[in-house]
């Protein structure tokens, strides 16, 4: 039977092979330094998947900043640069620590763990980098690096092999054409355009648009192949938009928010995946997220899709205050056994 703690010893002992010297066992988890940043990987909560099953809230997070308080420049200096062009894991602030980190996570239940657990490696190999690459950038708005020693054997300063997997093989990937088709896109709309809680789908070429229920309007999620990524090159950008506000002064209120969204969302109720990040612009609340080439697989956009669908639900219920909607999930099962038959995937 699935615990969540499968994922936990798999990403420990298999994946990303932790050493033991640099890490500590936590309660819920493990604490390591893959370099000189501090990365924890938890089981953080549980709820029901889908068909009743049980499943766990694995959640990511490697310290990023230092920051003593999110003033206004602070905050806007991080809605600029890392909220909008993120790829799978979003800032996240915590006043306690006083540390901004960078988060990914996802409700693992038996039945999606093979594959999921491949996607929370990859976003912690992405976070490890991302830590080492943006660290430094930020000292004129008040942040330092947060920079971090195991408490037993200090500074790490030879990195592990992990922290080299951006580099040696998921940029190379990258160059490659997108390995998302087009064909796929048009299959994915066609499945689930005309089932709740989806008002409208329609794909063209390498992409695809679809609209939810938000309010007494609605937010659009569009996925493209052909937008890369400036770190990773070619994969999946996956945007999602609520329009919120479009009163002057409310700036700071709404990036606040944004902020927010991205600590996990733990609950009974789908709220999508957490590899991404939400930001705030333009009177909107626009969730943003990258697929690198090297995580598509068939099926995959498929499950992407009514991850949307969830999260449309999710913030339906959070910014727009609508509960009673219809669960992605429950058109999940049919469509994907449909997509998945006619790919040749078992």
């Amino acid at each position: 039977m699935y615990t969540g703690r499968d994922t936990i010893e798999w990403l420990y002992g298999k994946q990303l092979q932790v050493d033991d010297e640099w890490s500590v066992i936590t309660e819920n988890g493990f604490t390591w330094w893959a370099g000189d940043h501090a990365q924890t990987v938890e089981v953080v909560g549980e709820a029901d998947g889908p068909s009743g099953e049980r499943g766990y809230y694995i959640s990511i997070r490697t310290e990023l900043l230092k920051v003593r308080s999110l003033d206004p420049d602070a905050l806007k200096a991080v809605s600029l640069t890392l909220m909008p062009f993120a790829s799978m894991a979003g800032p996240v602030f915590d006043p306690r620590r006083g540390t901004l980190d960078l988060c990914s996570w996802a409700l693992v239940y038996e039945g999606i763990s093979p594959w999921m657990n491949v996607l929370l490696s990859v976003a912690a190999a992405i976070q490890i980098y991302e830590a080492r690459r943006l660290g430094d950038n930020f000292s004129a708005f008040g942040m330092e690096n947060a920079v971090s020693a195991h408490p037993k054997n200090g500074v790490r300063r030879e990195h592990d092999e992990i922290a080299g997997l951006v580099p040696s093989l998921i940029q190379p990937t990258g160059k490659e054409p997108s390995r998302w088709p087009d064909d796929e896109f048009q299959k994915a709309a066609d499945l689930l355009g005309q089932n709740p809680p989806v008002l409208m789908a329609s794909a063209g070429g390498p992409g695809l648009s679809a609209e939810f229920p938000f309010g007494t309007f609605s937010s659009l999620c569009r996925m493209a192949a052909d937008q890369p990524h400036p770190f990773y090159g070619n994969g999946l950008l996956v945007t999602h938009f609520f329009p919120v506000s479009g009163k002057k002064g409310e700036e700071e209120k709404w990036i606040r928010k944004a902020l927010s969204l991205n600590e996990p969302q733990l609950g009974s109720d789908p709220a999508g995946y957490g590899f991404g990040s939400y930001a705030y612009r333009d009177g909107m609340i626009v969730y943003a997220a990258f697929f690198p080439n090297i995580l598509h697989s068939p099926g995959f956009l498929l499950n992407l899709f009514l991850s949307c669908g969830a999260r449309g639900m999710a913030m339906n219920r959070v910014l727009a205050g609508v509960t009673g909607e219809v669960d992605p999930f429950s058109i999940s099962r049919s469509a994907a056994e449909r997509f998945l038959g006619e790919t040749g995937e078992n």
